[in-house]
């Protein structure tokens, strides 16, 4: 069951049926843990990511990667482009697990968590996108 009223994918170039559960057809699809909300479910995803001498697990839902980065692609670079080295996607949960402690000679990051359209170290050059040119949410389509 994707965001209600969503049938086709979150990427904006895609006109592919969605997943039973997910936001994203199959050649977008990333792995993650399964968030339902009433009748609609999304995808949360974590990826491990560095700045300087700290490191952290960032989380974003899966139609904000089709929405608003055309796939997984698009929001790597997002995140290279924001300061951040060494990015993964991590596909299970011992993976996860595996990044939670900080790693030899880092701290855990501040900045763990949700994404964040801009952060601290940053010089105000991230300014939320106003392209008119993004696919409606769900709540604005119609099956």
């Amino acid at each position: 069951m994707p965001m209600e009223g969503l049938t086709i994918c979150a990427v904006l170039e895609c006109t592919a049926p969605v997943g039973k559960y997910n936001n994203l057809c199959d050649d977008h699809r990333l792995p993650g843990a399964i968030l339902r909300m009433g009748d609609s479910t999304v995808v949360i995803t974590a990826w491990y990511a560095e700045d300087g001498d700290e490191c952290g697990i960032i989380l974003l839902n899966e139609w904000a990667f089709g929405a608003h980065f055309s796939g997984a692609k698009g929001f790597e670079e997002k995140l290279r482009n924001q300061g951040f080295v060494n990015i993964r996607l991590l596909c299970t949960p011992e993976e996860i697990d595996a990044a939670r402690p900080p790693t030899s000679g880092k701290k855990a990051g501040s900045w763990s968590g949700p994404w964040r359209t801009q952060y601290a170290w940053e010089n105000g050059a991230d300014q939320p996108d106003d392209s008119s040119e993004t696919r409606p949410t769900p709540a604005q389509t119609t099956e």
